[in-house]
């Protein structure tokens, strides 16, 4: 009895042993042969590894073209913006910042590069702070206090980001519309959409792809070759005149137009209806808790409409005194029906405005002191 029972349990032994060796041939049973398997690598893997997908394309709603990658460059610019701090968060889905991937600091020409420490698999942001630049308008030096972008992906096909005045717009709205309910994939598309055309009117930003503008936009440098009729270039220079026709550092012009368009509004108030400080100087500083009010300040015109008029008054000038109306109304179109309005005396009113505006630059305290 007692031997059946040995020679029983020494077969179960043996079956068992066999088992386990046709398992690990097969590439199953413990973490060694498991490995073996996803890596490709053991005597008995067959299959290949396997990629994770790319993250979503907010506009095509298929992962994102290219393979991810953890290498990054860019520009900080609202003119090029030297010394500035550049930090790269993955973004989390209410918005907000998480975990802190990457830094660097932008060169004399506001460039960087960065080495982030994973390849994103979502959406992540870039929080440009400190550094200064030329202004286009008035060739004042103006302090960056910061800037934001937000990349729905970064892969080999969109791994270079320029942030701009526009771009911050756009990441500030994208924490507001997820903050009220919207997924990042639709606060994404509404407020980068929307950054297009945001102080130009129908001079949209990368006019030439409407379909995915949202999304190239990011890797345009303004006034280069792929600034399609120059329109990034011409928003960032309308939001310097602007400041130079209130005298405002550019920091503080920026603030308040995201402050009063963040919900999607175009007002003089922020998205609660509430009035919008702007501030003074005072001492050679600028104290943005000071009255005026966006409101007081404009007598209720808004920022957005203020600096999209300056844009619209900046081209004019330019068909005017160059007498190349289609440029002009390739960026403005005329009505159905509408003539060419570009004549004698319009283009007399346009000179006059923007000349009033640049009257201010030898007074402006703007250009005496970094607010």
């Amino acid at each position: 009895m007692q031997k059946r029972n040995l020679i029983s349990a020494a077969s179960m032994l043996t079956a068992a042993t066999l088992a386990a060796a046709i398992l690990t041939g097969c590439g199953g049973g413990g973490g060694g042969g498991s490995s073996q398997t996803q890596s490709g690598t053991g005597s008995g893997g067959t299959s290949t590894p396997v990629t994770p997908a790319n993250a979503t394309d907010p506009y095509t709603g298929s992962p994102a073209t290219g393979t991810a990658t953890a290498q990054i460059s860019g520009q900080v610019v609202s003119g090029p913006t030297t010394g500035a701090t550049v930090m790269a968060y993955a973004l989390n889905a209410d918005g907000t910042n998480g975990t802190a991937i990457g830094s660097a600091v932008t060169d004399a020409s506001g460039a960087f590069t960065m080495t982030l420490t994973q390849a994103p698999t979502g959406m992540i942001r870039l929080v440009a702070t400190g550094g200064t630049f030329t202004s286009e308008a008035d060739s004042s030096t103006q302090k960056n206090v910061s800037m934001e972008l937000v990349a729905p992906y970064v892969t080999t096909t969109l791994n270079s980001f320029v942030i701009t005045p526009l771009t911050h717009y756009a990441s500030q709205r994208i924490s507001y519309l997820a903050s009220q309910g919207k997924t990042l994939l639709q606060a994404y598309a509404t407020a980068s959409s929307a950054a297009l055309q945001l102080v130009t009117g129908t001079d949209v930003i990368d006019s030439t792809n409407r379909t995915h503008g949202g999304v190239d936009y990011l890797s345009i440098v303004p006034g280069s070759t792929q600034d399609t009729l120059n329109s990034y270039s011409d928003a960032l220079t309308g939001l310097e005149y602007y400041g130079v026709k209130y005298d405002l550092p550019s920091h503080t012009t920026l603030r308040i137009l995201v402050a009063t368009t963040l919900a999607g509004q175009d007002n003089v108030t922020d998205q609660n209806g509430q009035p919008v400080n702007v501030g003074q100087w005072s001492a050679g500083t600028f104290d943005e808790t000071q009255a005026p009010t966006v409101a007081t300040m404009t007598g209720g015109i808004s920022v957005q409409d203020g600096v999209t008029s300056i844009v619209q008054q900046m081209d004019a000038v330019v068909a005017c005194n160059s007498g190349d109306h289609a440029s002009f109304y390739a960026r403005f179109p005329l009505a159905t029906g509408q003539s060419d309005y570009l004549d004698t005396s319009t283009c007399a009113t346009y000179t006059s405005n923007m000349n009033t505006i640049k009257a201010k630059i030898t007074t402006n305290n703007r250009g005496k002191f970094q607010g």
